[in-house]
Formats: structure tokens, sequence, C-alpha cells
């Protein structure tokens, strides 16, 4: 069997066992191994704060592309859903910051409601807990620190792409006694928060949150099928390892 056998192989296995694994899990069966403390604390740290009638704030970055981080501003969105319950909203507290005309639009849709017939009435709403603090990343900065002060939140969530200025974001929460939680796109603002987040995710972890968040049948299966296939690497660069020692290959 060649090196390509072998590869397409691996891909014909990745897609029997998502499928074969979506339909076991839509049963309510459970995956259990992925867990991350940071996203239990987040939800924790909400649930605290509307308790103590403070504010959440939600950050979903400056941008929706970019060439260097493509798909952060969707990734963003993604985890929206499972921020802005009607629970959530209905003290009035839930806010929601963009740093970009394309962020806000869609964020409003997942708040409001979806289009029908062409048109959101949720575009319409006099209230609206989605803000633009700035068009640019300094200043979005400074519209959000002024936010921020005036209303102190209890729990500060970081998505997308957002960049250096994060730290400074994250000081400003704490000073006010608020809990952070962040999932950092750039690679500069995962260094830059890295020393003072504790609710941090890094690397691959980022890209696990929207399941973490909401484990549906489909998230599930490819977190199993991914560990699986992962483990079967391992084992198949060992064995060549060894084989290339002793000379078969």
């Amino acid at each position: 069997m060649t090196w390509g056998q072998i590869g397409w192989s691996m891909i014909a296995l990745a897609v029997v066992l998502l499928v074969g694994f979506s339909l076991i899990f839509k049963d309510g069966r459970r995956y259990h191994v992925r867990h991350l403390p940071a996203v239990k604390a987040l939800f924790d740290q909400r649930v605290i704060a509307v308790e103590r009638g403070e504010g959440r704030q939600v950050v979903l970055g400056h941008r929706f592309w970019s060439r260097a981080y493509p798909g952060l501003g969707l990734h963003a969105l993604s985890a929206l859903p499972s921020l802005v319950s009607p629970e959530m909203m209905v003290d009035g507290g839930q806010a929601v910051s963009a740093g970009a005309g394309e962020l806000v639009l869609f964020a409003r849709q997942i708040v409001h409601g979806g289009y029908r017939d062409g048109f959101s009435a949720g575009l319409e709403a006099g209230m609206s807990p989605i803000q633009l603090p700035g068009p640019t990343p300094l200043s979005f900065t400074a519209g959000l620190l002024t936010e921020i002060n005036l209303h102190s939140p209890g729990s500060l969530a970081l998505f997308g792409s957002f960049g250096q200025c994060s730290p400074l974001w994250a000081e400003a929460a704490f000073i006010k006694g608020g809990n952070v939680f962040a999932a950092a796109g750039l690679i500069s603002a995962q260094a830059a928060l890295f020393m003072s987040v504790r609710d941090l995710l890094i690397g691959e972890e980022v890209f696990l949150l929207p399941g973490l968040m909401e484990a549906t049948p489909v998230n599930q299966a490819g977190w199993l099928t991914e560990d699986i296939l992962r483990a079967l690497l391992i084992v198949l660069i060992l064995v060549a390892a060894v084989m290339k020692m002793v000379g078969v290959i």
C-alpha cells in the first residue's frame, strides 16, 4: 500500500466514523472526554453576574474577515447564540460589542431573529444590546473602555479577531471586579493575555468552543473521530519508524 492509498483510507475512515458517531450521539449519548474548566467558569460567572444585578459584556472582535485569520469572525458569531438566550436578555444587562458593521448586522440577526420575506423587523428595535464602540481597533478600545467604566460588567467574554489592545479591556474589567474569559484569536492577543487572564483558550481549544458551549451530536462525533484518527496516526508513525529502522521500508 502506498502513502497515497493510506491517506485516502484515512479520509474514508473519517467519513464513516463521522456518519456513524453522529447517528449514535443522536440517541442522547455524550462524549465526556472533551472538557475545559474555563468554559464552565464562563457560564458560572455569567449566572453570578445575573444574580448580583451586574452586566455581561460579550466582545465579537474588530473584524469579520481577515486574510491571516479567515474564520475568526464566523467563530465569534457561532458562539453568540449560547450567550444571548432569552433568560440572559430579560434583565437588560447583556451587551454585545463589535468593531465592524457586518459583525453588528449578523449579531443583531442572532439576537432578534432571522430574516423574513427579505426583511428583519429586529433591525427596527429601539433598544438593542448590540453596540459599535468604534470602527477601528483604537477607537473600539476607547469606546469599550468607556462602556466598561460606566457599566461595570460582572463578566467580560472576548471572541473573534482582536489584538494587543485586549489586555486593556481585561484590566478594566478586573479593576471593576469582573471576571474575564477569552477565546483569543490572533497569536498576539493570546500572548498578551496569557499572563493575566486565567480563563483563556488558545490554539485548538478556541475552535472547540461552540461545541463545548452547546454540545450537538455533530460536534461530539467530530471530537471522537478526531481523537481516534489522532491515535491511529501516532501508531502509524511509530510503526513506520520501526520499519524504517529495521530496513523494511
